[in-house]
């Protein structure tokens, strides 16, 4: 049985001085991806001449501005391979990540996604310890709970540019939601669990890049709140298990721990008691307490304490220092 086709889906806007380093990962594989599509979502910067640099070792898309998701949807309906493996243009691929891919979709052909883990680098691509250590702590926890449902619900530690998917994976889920700005891939990768097994390569296969151009935080509350209700949405409309139930109750604290995150007190109450009224049991947790004060007290309270409480660790940092 002939190997499968590998289609890399490359996204860029703006980042001329980037994505040449993205495409160079892709075309360096063990494994050479049967077609490289780079997705240029309107960039105004000389990302177009960048890009022709490359002549026939990739394909060229072009389209106005319309975001991310709009411009990965486009290349995947455009490529021709069996596997999908997204690679974002700030991003870097090491050069065993697709073979040891294949290899993986080969040995468990129950899963429709396959993902691998990473470090941080920065800008100039030199690693980040202090951050890259933190991830190591997370994907460990997240291998230890589950990539299931329930598991990414709790708390998704997975990011595009490690993902390969089957296409058939692809199609039953659908394409990415261009309506959220942000963890619009944490929603993609919820939607693909309800239907295929997720596998996990824990070593690092890819370098993901720290750099300003990173997504703002109000994209990301913005992106969390709307993947929460929409999946809250979702769950009203399949039948009540524990597993989803858990699963409501995960989303209910992401939402009071987006708003709390962001100043907004009140709002964080609300959704705290939205947990608690689907699994008392949250209220036994440290790391909820704080949600949980956001419950009783009043936001300006709240909001005081919170304030007296950055002013001492500020000062604190400055005396050490």
């Amino acid at each position: 049985m002939a190997s499968p086709r590998v289609s890399a889906i490359i996204a860029t806007h703006n980042r001329a001085e980037l994505v040449g380093q993205a495409i160079k990962s892709a075309l360096s594989q063990t494994v050479r991806p049967a077609e490289i599509i780079v997705v240029d979502d309107g960039s105004s910067d000389s990302t177009p001449q960048v890009l022709s640099e490359y002549g026939s070792d990739i394909r060229i898309l072009r389209q106005p501005n319309r975001g991310r998701s709009a411009a990965r949807n486009a290349g995947v309906k455009h490529a021709q391979g069996d596997i999908i493996a997204f690679l974002d243009s700030d991003d870097i691929w090491l050069p065993e990540k697709l073979e040891k891919q294949l290899a993986a979709f080969k040995a468990s052909p129950g899963a429709g996604l396959v993902h691998t883990f990473s470090d941080v680098v920065d800008a100039k691509g030199a690693q980040l310890p202090r951050e890259t250590g933190r991830r190591q702590q997370l994907y460990r926890r997240a291998l230890k709970r589950g990539y299931t449902y329930e598991g990414m619900s709790q708390e998704c530690i997975m990011f595009l540019s490690t993902v390969a998917v089957r296409r058939e994976c692809w199609e039953r889920s659908g394409p990415m939601d261009t309506a959220i700005p942000a963890f619009e891939d944490w929603d993609w990768y919820l939607r693909a669990a309800v239907y295929t097994e997720i596998a996990t390569i824990p070593e690092t296969l890819v370098h993901f890049r720290k750099h300003a151009g990173n997504t703002s935080s109000r994209e990301f509350l913005e992106g969390r709140v709307k993947t929460c209700r929409k999946h809250l949405a979702l769950l009203d409309g399949r039948p009540r298990s524990s597993h989803r139930e858990r699963a409501r109750r995960n989303f209910c604290v992401q939402l009071a721990a987006a708003y709390y995150v962001h100043g907004s007190s009140a709002q964080a109450g609300k959704w705290m008691r939205e947990a608690v009224r689907t699994d008392p049991s949250v209220l036994l947790r440290p790391s909820h307490l704080r949600y949980s004060l956001a419950m009783c007290l009043p936001e300006s309270l709240l909001n005081g304490i919170r304030r007296l409480g950055r002013q001492f660790s500020h000062e604190a940092t400055n005396e050490s220092t």
